[in-house]
């Protein structure tokens, strides 16, 4: 492929051929405490049930039930005490109880708990009426909760606080995940430095650098920075070949993608030996993007524009990286809501991509542009043939990862 040559996609069909490319990743076993943000691997099930003792729900006595009917049915003679964290030994006989406080261990031979007020205790006897007992028992049984070997968390979900915290109730001390991608990124420009503490005129700061660090770490990679590299033949063809030694899942970079004499990323990935899959999308921001493989190592050539590069990393390459993981529904969430203002486009030409900020308010959902400073939370999809949006009126948006993952 020669650098006139273009294969185009749309967005819905290059998150098609990405998708038909990636392989999960293997799989590890990792300890609970390591397991956040993690993606499991497979259904995850329970060792313990829940609860995983007779427990009683509230505090009072413990009794086993006898005919209320007669006399003796409502006089229970206390034997125990049992608070919560006790095991229970005993086994209780018609007539007898035990006093016993929330979460506690519910002895062989209880029928029912009695709460402190439905009841008194007199010389070592509770005096209970007959007529006082409910349908509820005030007892949680074994299991009735959680049952033991049930799913608690399927495949492909990522793990967040109050998994592990369930997981931990139901003795559950290791859980398997997908493997981290391992993701090296680099951003294109001679005219790019790390840092602004000397700026000279012309310089910038490579901005894209945190972009691009930002979002390995959000979907659960393990990034390699491979800093910045000029534009020049050397430098790239260097950087490719460094990609074949290294054990890379993926590599990014930005800049460098247009058709001007020193956007030279297309043609040292070729040369390099890659294999190029698509190299324009039709949409903006983002029109000129790379997606191919280098042996084993997916590769994503982004323009060097930040808002195109926190576009395309939202829309398809973090949903990738996602989907090697093993997530499910990896690729942007749609929502439908109404325009909070109107909208004219000038070029109508492509899909348009807008930051927007989406919002809840009385029951609707509602969207408009993001301000200068402002980080979005969705993308607004201005599909291609239409020039005005009125206000109200509905249309797709898509969740940034942030929301989408949670």
């Amino acid at each position: 492929m020669n650098g006139n040559d273009k294969k185009t996609f749309s967005l819905q069909n290059a998150q098609q051929a990405i998708a038909a490319i990636i392989r999960r990743l293997s799989s590890e076993n990792v300890v609970l405490g390591e397991a956040q943000q993690r993606i499991t691997s497979s259904d995850i099930l329970s060792i313990i049930p829940q609860p995983s003792f007779d427990e009683s729900t509230r505090d009072g006595f413990v009794i086993h039930k006898i005919d209320s009917s007669t006399l003796r049915g409502n006089r229970y003679k206390v034997i125990d005490e049992i608070p919560a964290g006790k095991p229970s030994g005993i086994t209780l006989a018609p007539g007898t109880a035990c006093r016993i406080m929330t979460g506690g261990c519910v002895p062989k031979g209880g029928t029912r708990v009695v709460p402190y007020e439905l009841c008194f205790e007199q010389n070592g006897v509770v005096i209970v009426d007959g007529s006082s007992f409910q349908a509820n028992t005030f007892i949680r049984k074994t299991g009735s909760e959680i049952a033991e070997g049930q799913i608690l968390v399927p495949g492909g979900v990522v793990l967040q606080a109050g998994h592990l915290a369930l997981l931990a109730s139901c003795g559950v001390p290791t859980v398997t995940v997908v493997a981290r991608p391992v993701v090296g990124y680099a951003c294109t420009g001679s005219e790019l430095i790390s840092g602004a503490d000397v700026l000279e005129n012309g310089q910038k700061v490579s901005s894209n650098s945190f972009l691009l660090a930002g979002l390995v770490t959000s979907v659960g990679g393990r990034s390699l920075n491979n800093d910045i590299i000029r534009d020049n033949e050397q430098d790239l063809e260097d950087f490719f070949a460094s990609i074949k030694a290294d054990d890379l899942d993926a590599m990014i970079t930005t800049g460098g993608m247009g058709p001007g004499k020193y956007d030279l990323v297309e043609r040292a990935f070729v040369e390099a030996g890659g294999e190029v899959i698509f190299n324009a999308i039709s949409m903006r921001p983002g029109k000129s993007f790379l997606f191919g493989t280098l042996g084993k190592t997916l590769f994503f050539g982004l323009p060097g524009p930040p808002h195109a590069v926190s576009t395309l990393l939202n829309e398809l390459v973090g949903p990738a990286l996602l989907a090697m993981q093993g997530r499910k529904g990896s690729w942007p969430k749609s929502v439908q809501a109404h325009l909070q203002h109107q909208v004219k486009i000038k070029r109508n030409d492509v899909l348009r991509l807008k930051d927007g900020v989406l919002s809840l308010e009385e029951g609707r959902c509602l969207v408009r542009f993001a301000g200068s400073f402002e980080i979005g939370n969705c993308f607004i999809l201005l599909p291609p043939g239409k020039a005005q949006y009125d206000e109200g009126e509905l249309i797709e948006v898509h969740l940034t990862l942030n929301l989408h993952d949670r």
